[in-house]
């Protein structure tokens, strides 16, 4: 009974079910991008493309949300069981990149990445996300009262302005 469960028993229970499952799910993060792409391609060849854009930033996001929600996956078994990628399924593994990889391929036929408001979105969120660690790392160098940086005060502070003022502009986008 589910009252009666722990959160790892959950997870645990829950990869279960989609290991059991993997195959199915790997069609369908295969089938889901193709019709989305037809669907976008039949979306723009009308009046106007805005059904189009529409399905594609659907596609897209499908695929973005796909790929974040297995590095979640992966972090959390990494960090919670102390697993990493060789003990998961790899049709698993495999079925988000495909999704993502699928639907990147497909719509960029038909539309500009760059006119997709999801493949913006996508791009400043990996953007700020990857400052984040780099900032991450950077206060990791900090122990007690000195700085352990391979390099000169100068550059330490070249670095942390830099990311400074990306962060900045990243979180400006992002708002």
């Amino acid at each position: 009974m589910i009252v009666d469960m722990t959160l790892g028993q959950l997870l645990i229970g829950g990869y279960s079910w989609l290991d059991a499952r993997a195959l199915w799910i790997l069609v369908g993060a295969v089938l889901i991008p193709i019709v989305g792409i037809a669907a976008a391609w039949v979306g723009s060849t009308g009046r106007s493309d805005r059904d189009g854009r529409l399905l594609a930033d659907i596609t897209l996001g499908f695929g973005f949300v796909l790929f974040a929600i297995e590095v979640l996956a992966v972090s959390l078994a990494e960090i919670a069981f102390v697993k990493g990628l060789l003990d998961a399924n790899f049709l698993l593994l495999v079925a988000p990149l495909l999704a993502l990889g699928l639907s990147l391929l497909g719509i960029r036929l038909i539309f500009p990445l760059s006119e997709l408001g999801s493949a913006r979105t996508a791009r400043d969120v990996f953007l700020f996300v990857i400052s984040l660690l780099v900032v991450v790392w950077l206060f990791s160098k900090f122990r007690g009262w000195g700085i352990v940086f391979f390099g000169g005060l100068l550059q330490l502070l070249l670095v942390a302005v830099l990311l400074a003022f990306l962060l900045r502009y990243l979180f400006r986008r992002l708002r």
